[in-house]
């Protein structure tokens, strides 16, 4: 049984990132004769944003994260929610009412607060256990799910775009592979590749309605479990494996915070950065506070201030290997559950946290 709250909307304010100012001042700056960057048309994608559930989880350890998806890519803005659902696995009786009050709909799953196999799969079952519902009672113009995590960013017009060019009445599984290497089932032959979560993965109704008699919130979680494997590979298995449905797969548009920064972020051009549909974030490597710093940067690109964005991101691309942070004992601070544990030995090390995926 699902808490569904609608709080009543909230007129919030952020303060503006020091390293904002820099883009401020670019703007200043001459643009005659620059070459543009194309980042997607959006007029048939607009129609489809109102038929895409978008999905969003997160976990109540951690409710910071959801500040810097409010400064950044996602609308504090309640009639711009329609179609977004916040997921988590409990309130704790709603300790930080005010970061909740800011979503219109936010899903208590109940899902145990940890991040082993069986937890995964049952948050991944609440979330097709939402479109399920709304799909057979207010929403059936639904034509598909995409669920992201609560420390990406999702660029909506360019998401919107690229689903726009399918078919939902047929069946698509679309995401970005984590492993170069397909997966092998266990004492079998067979193989299969799948989404990696912590990218984004979308789902068309057509896939949706095939996989509804696979993945409820007690099938999916045992099942997942009795194969060992964690909720995005065991999607790919059903996909694939059951299902027959391959992974649409399009790595260059998907990022997670898997990925070496020597293979992403300082590799990416202004025009890349622009044309990318998620983008991850680690807590060793570009933070989260880094969210609405991007945000604004393709906001200027949006608004064809071309060389102010390009000098920007020149700026930004290196400045972590510019500035290199002393990583001894810090930890992912913006979820409290991955505080790590000191163990004592010849010198004091820390293990190393658990990242979420």
């Amino acid at each position: 049984m699902y808490r569904i709250f609608r709080p009543s909307p909230l007129h919030i304010r952020y303060g503006i990132s020091l390293l904002l100012s820099v883009s401020v001042s670019l703007l200043l700056i001459s643009l005659t004769n620059y070459p543009s960057y194309s980042i997607g048309s959006i007029g048939k994608s607009n129609e489809i944003a109102d038929r895409i559930l978008l999905t969003i989880r997160t976990s109540n350890n951690c409710q910071s994260r959801l500040t810097y998806l409010l400064q950044s890519w996602l609308s504090p803005d309640f009639s711009e929610q329609r179609n977004i659902y916040l997921t988590t696995d409990r309130f704790h009786n709603q300790s930080n009412s005010t970061i909740w009050n800011a979503f219109r709909h936010v899903i208590q799953t109940d899902c145990p607060m940890t991040h082993n196999l069986y937890d995964l799969c049952c948050k991944t079952a609440h979330e097709f256990d939402l479109f399920y519902e709304l799909y057979s009672t207010t929403r059936s113009d639904l034509q598909w799910m995409c669920r992201f995590d609560d420390d990406q960013y999702v660029n909506l017009n360019n998401l919107y775009h690229y689903i726009s060019k399918f078919d939902s009445s047929r069946p698509y599984y679309i995401g970005r592979t984590s492993v170069s290497k397909r997966s092998r089932i266990r004492n079998d032959n067979r193989t299969y590749s799948f989404a990696t979560y912590g990218a984004g993965v979308c789902y068309s109704q057509a896939l949706l309605q095939l996989l509804r008699p696979h993945v409820s919130p007690k099938i999916l979680a045992e099942n997942c479990v009795s194969r060992s494997l964690p909720d995005d590979a065991y999607m790919g298995y059903l996909s694939e494996i059951v299902l027959n449905v391959s992974l649409t797969t399009i790595n260059d548009r998907l990022h997670s915070h898997l990925q070496t920064l020597d293979n992403s972020w300082r590799t990416y051009s202004l025009a890349d950065l622009t044309r990318m549909i998620t983008l991850g974030f680690a807590w060793d490597r570009y933070k989260l506070d880094w969210l609405p710093i991007i945000h604004r940067l393709i906001q200027l690109v949006d608004q064809n201030q071309y060389e102010a964005a390009d000098r920007l991101w020149l700026f930004l691309r290196d400045y972590e290997k510019a500035h290199p942070e002393n990583l001894t004992g810090q930890y992912d601070q913006s979820c409290t559950s991955y505080k790590p544990k000191l163990t004592t030995t010849k010198s004091t090390k820390v293990k190393s946290p658990k990242i979420k995926s």
